[in-house]
């Protein structure tokens, strides 16, 4: 797991998009995509619910989300 990964999941947890996630971090939305799916097969665990229109956390997103932030605010 990478602080790049973390930061990746928090914006697209603020942004609810990969999108303007990827906007805010400046990359491109293809990375911000592969640093989630890296980091939810590491953990092993879905942390996010993605459709064509919206993306959602889980309960495992929502609690991971907590500490995710305190690391890439320090």
């Amino acid at each position: 797991m990478t602080i790049f990964q973390m930061e990746c999941f928090v914006a697209v947890a603020e942004n609810l998009s990969f999108a303007r996630a990827a906007e805010q971090l400046h990359v491109t939305q293809p990375a911000v995509t592969q640093q989630i799916h890296a980091l939810e097969k590491e953990l092993n665990v879905r942390l996010l619910n993605r459709s064509t229109r919206s993306v959602k956390l889980t309960e495992e997103g929502k609690i991971f989300l907590q500490d995710a932030k305190q690391v890439v605010e320090v």
